[in-house]
């Protein structure tokens, strides 16, 4: 009986222990298992799932870390290769913890990270950022630029909307307006160039809008109106190291220029042109001073220069004056018109003369009466010149004076001698002879005159 009791006690302690290891296993098992799923990140209150496409997930498995800001809020729930319409893509599904009650901003960009070079893969949630620009407008549309006014960028079917202007600054500087405006990119997949352009535009509308434009003539491609957030695509590290060996190669042959270009006959070149600068440096500042000399010694003719300057301004000013207020009598233009309107119509009957037929009859037969007067006066140069015809024409003269000085002396007696009728007849006929004797005599007279006339002309 002492026996029995005693085997009982022993098989009851036995299974107290069996128990309590049991216990302590599942307890080990629950610890080990509830570590497991804190280290993969799974946590038990995850929230609604969300599903991205990516072409590449670099190695990413079910479990990663799904943080946002360098913090840890999800998991990585599946990833699921897909291959349709020729194309192929993963589709990643995460889910955010629902105990943060955080919701993911539209437009949010998503990208695979690495912690290291060969550490863990995980997908890191980029919240869109603000930027800013600086622009200038005259004070007209400054009213109409306020927050929330669209930002729009250049696709292939046209301007699209991918933000707004969230926060404007306004300072006036005269007519103009400077603005400091912070905009935010909301369009998911809407990738902005680097270093873009911006301008201030008026829509059909008559708003106003801050257009983003590309400076390479690009056209960019709309992005999928699918998306929800912005995926950038891991690079691999093969492709990393790709990249690092294409740019050492490119450092080495930029170090290899500049070794060519750093060599002793460049250098001993530069010396001798840093040589050359210094020398034409100094020539230049003796230069200068020869000129700030020059300028000093004629500063005064520079000033008495300038007087005249002045002076003869004035008098030009006075004399412009002068001419203006002549100009500007009244009477002075009516006598320059009339004066005018005199000569055109001396103008106009000296041109109706000078058409008239019977003018130009008259100065051909003036012309021949003067070249027939040249020709007589030569004639009677010629005959004044004989000297003959001269003397014979001072013996006619003589003889002629002499005859009627006679004829005059028998007049005189035949007129004592006679008497009567006779004598009456007689006297009739004296007188005619003596008026004809009279007669002769003018002529010899006015012929010795016109004698003695071209004698003197010729």
């Amino acid at each position: 009986m002492e026996y029995s009791l005693r085997f009982m006690s022993i098989a009851a302690k036995q299974r107290t222990a069996t128990v309590k290891v049991g216990v302590l296993t599942l307890l080990s098992i629950s610890l080990l298992v509830f570590s497991f799923i804190w280290l993969r990140g799974w946590g038990v209150a995850n929230g609604p799932k969300e599903t991205v496409r990516f072409h590449d997930v670099n190695g990413m498995r079910e479990g990663s870390v799904v943080q946002m800001m360098g913090i840890r809020v999800g998991t990585v729930t599946d990833i699921t290769p897909v291959y349709k319409d020729n194309n192929y893509y993963v589709d990643v599904s995460f889910s955010i913890n629902k105990d943060l009650h955080l919701q993911i901003p539209k437009g949010s960009r998503l990208s695979i990270e690495q912690s290291g070079l060969i550490g863990e893969q995980f997908m890191e949630i980029t919240p869109p950022q603000l930027h800013q620009v600086t622009l200038t407008t005259f004070k007209e549309p400054a009213k109409a630029i306020v927050e929330g006014i669209p930002v729009k960028f250049l696709y292939e079917t046209g301007y699209k909307q991918v933000g707004s202007v969230k926060h404007v600054e306004k300072t006036k500087d005269n007519n103009l307006v400077r603005y400091r405006l912070s905009y935010l990119i909301t369009l998911p997949g809407a990738e902005m160039p680097e270093d873009p352009l911006f301008e201030l535009t008026v829509d059909q509308a008559g708003q106003y809008y801050l257009r983003i434009l590309p400076r390479e003539p690009v056209v960019a491609k709309a992005p999928d109106r699918d998306l929800v957030y912005t995926v950038e695509d891991p690079m691999r590290f093969k492709r990393f190291m790709d990249i690092q060996m294409e740019s050492a190669v490119a450092l080495k042959l930029t170090n290899d220029k500049i070794n060519q270009l750093l060599s002793d006959e460049t250098i001993d070149s530069l010396h001798g042109t840093i040589k050359n600068t210094e020398v034409l440096t100094a020539r230049a500042g003796e230069v200068m001073e020869n000129a700030n000399l020059l300028f000093k010694s004629t500063r005064e003719d520079l000033s008495s220069l300038v007087g005249v300057s002045q002076h003869l301004m004035q008098d030009v000013s006075t004399v412009s004056k002068n001419v203006n207020a002549l100009i500007g009598d009244p009477k002075l233009k009516q006598e320059v018109q009339e004066t005018i309107v005199s000569l055109r119509q001396s103008s106009d009957a000296m041109q109706s003369l000078l058409n008239d037929p019977a003018l130009k009859e008259t100065i051909v037969n003036t012309r021949d009466t003067s070249r027939n007067a040249s020709q007589l006066m030569l004639t009677l140069r010629k005959t004044a010149q004989d000297q003959d015809l001269q003397n014979r024409m001072g013996h006619i003269v003589t003889q002629l004076d002499v005859s009627l000085n006679k004829l005059d002396a028998v007049m005189n007696n035949v007129n004592q001698l006679t008497d009567g009728n006779k004598n009456q007849e007689i006297q009739a006929i004296l007188s005619d002879t003596r008026a004809s004797a009279q007669n002769l005599k003018q002529l010899s007279r006015k012929f010795n005159g016109h004698f003695t006339l071209f004698k003197l002309l010729f």
